[in-house]
């Protein structure tokens, strides 16, 4: 377990670090109108995710659990109705992208100039999609094998040559948008056919044969996968709703604005989710043994929290040095607005970092209908709130990013971390101790690095990163002490040097 998450934190560092040149360099050469419809393909692709969800979401989980009690033909059954299924979803979502990209202009605000290259750019992306739907279920392998580990180094490649595709196009050609969507197109092939060699290495007693397809199996996964499929729904209404919304009732460039605004923050998130997401195989085992999972749940929050939290803190102090090194061509109004907003989204990070794993616990536990419909209700009211707000009250970015900030820090303080304990049998007080304990590292740690900040002259990308290096370290040891008990810290420190 430990081998998986130390491979996954390694490999998001890398995809963090290309992206981290990769973004200001795409922002630069194509501006922040054209920066923000690259945001929008996404969050459009994500709509699709929604219908994939109901099975795709629990395919793991199911397959693994199966094949984890020695009922391999059952595993495969599951295994094989799920890509004939992805097959038929691939088929749905070609017909919905061919009309609307034929419709595009009556959909969005979009320049005819930039019309071609959206519209390459979408279609790409979907194409995309479709390749990606198989390449998560094949990596139901990996997950079985609690091995996921391979997974990552194999995303590491195929993000690595995303940028190298990237780099290139942009060098030898005229800039486009589509650049983009073509580099992750040949980026999810390599996955696709790596997906394929890795799983004949696990050999593995799971077959794909179309007779095994059964629509029972498929109705399990939906009626167990319908509420991830809400849950996604909900976090397109709070993310990529919000960025067509401003397309739509401010302008094309504010979109870009926010697009920029929410891209390290959306790197906070996957870095909180990727880190979280390590423990789900261990937990997957120790539910289908069925044995409690009060202790591991914990000890997965106490671990995301201490990994996390100095490094969101760390970076909430220096955020406005961040940026003002990270876009030098834009003007000091423009990066204060930015920062600005940065600071409002980040609140949600730090509340997710201190509760991620208990998420996770809905999908292990098969519990997922209470969570979806709250989350759903929360998501809908944010919606709607913005709507409003953008339609009658002149709502600006602030305060869309406001109401999507309340939202979710209500729904996880008030709803997750109570409906987590009664998901297991358990008070719903019980999560609560560590869920506080962590916040309140998070504001020791603001509260002795902050006052160093303020004293911190930074010019240049060097000093950057020794401020960030040394404050970051303080918040460690902060977080080492006050989160992880004597016991665990002498575990932990014991495991340290049997290494060396």
């Amino acid at each position: 377990m430990y081998l998986n998450l130390f491979t996954t934190i390694t490999v998001f560092a890398l995809q963090t670090v290309i992206n981290f040149f990769l973004t200001p360099y795409i922002l630069r050469v194509l501006g922040d109108e054209a920066y923000g419809f690259l945001a929008l393909a996404n969050s459009f692709v994500n709509y699709g995710f929604i219908l994939t969800l109901v099975i795709n979401s629990v395919a793991s989980r199911f397959i693994a659990s199966a094949y984890h009690k020695g009922n391999f033909t059952k595993a495969s059954k599951f295994y094989s109705s799920v890509l004939m299924a992805n097959l038929i979803f691939s088929v749905i979502v070609a017909f919905i992208s061919l009309i609307f990209l034929l419709k595009i202009q009556s959909i969005i605000n979009i320049s005819d100039t930039l019309l071609d290259d959206v519209r390459a750019t979408m279609a790409i992306y979907f194409i995309n999609f479709s390749i990606g739907l198989f390449n998560a279920i094949f990596s139901v392998h990996a997950f079985i094998k609690n091995q996921m580990y391979l997974i990552s180094i194999r995303n590491a490649i195929s993000t690595t040559i995303y940028a190298g595709c990237v780099l290139w196009l942009f060098w030898a050609f005229e800039a486009m948008i589509y650049y983009t969507a073509i580099a992750a197109l040949i980026s999810s092939i390599f996955v696709f056919f790596s997906a394929l060699v890795l799983n004949r290495k696990f050999g593995l007693n799971l077959i794909f044969s179309p007779k095994y397809f059964r629509i029972n199996f498929i109705k399990v996964l939906a009626r167990s996968g319908l509420f991830n499929s809400l849950n996604m729904l909900s976090q397109v209404l709070l993310s990529g709703a919000s960025l067509l919304l401003v397309n739509i009732f401010i302008n094309a460039l504010s979109m870009g604005t926010l697009a920029i605004s929410r891209s390290v923050i959306m790197i906070v998130e996957s870095f909180v989710i990727t880190t979280a997401v390590a423990w789900d195989p261990r937990l997957v085992q120790i539910h289908a043994n069925a044995k409690p999972l009060k202790d591991e749940a914990i000890l997965a929050i106490k671990s995301v929290s201490f990994i996390a939290l100095p490094l969101i803190a760390t970076f909430g102090v220096l955020a406005d040095e961040f940026y003002r090194l990270w876009l030098p061509f834009k003007s000091s109004d423009e990066i204060d607005y930015i920062y600005e907003l940065v600071l409002i989204s980040l609140l949600p990070s730090i509340i997710f970092a201190s509760s991620r794993p208990l998420i996770s616990t809905y999908l292990i536990t098969d519990k997922l209908k209470r969570p979806a419909l709250i989350t759903l209700f929360m998501a809908v009211c944010v919606f709607c709130v913005q709507i409003i707000g953008l339609a009658f009250f002149n709502f600006g970015l602030k305060e869309i990013v406001m109401t999507i900030t309340i939202g979710i820090s209500l729904k996880i303080t008030l709803f997750d971390v109570a409906n987590a304990g009664v998901n297991l049998g358990l008070k719903f007080s019980t999560f609560y101790p560590i869920y506080f304990k962590s916040l309140g590292v998070f504001v020791l740690i603001i509260a002795i690095i902050y006052p160093f900040s303020n004293i911190l002259n930074i010019s240049n990308w060097l000093e950057f990163l020794i401020y960030a290096v040394a404050i970051s370290t303080l918040g460690y040891l902060i977080a080492f002490m006050i989160i992880f008990t004597k016991e665990q810290r002498a575990i932990f420190i014991g495991k340290i040097r049997g290494r060396f």
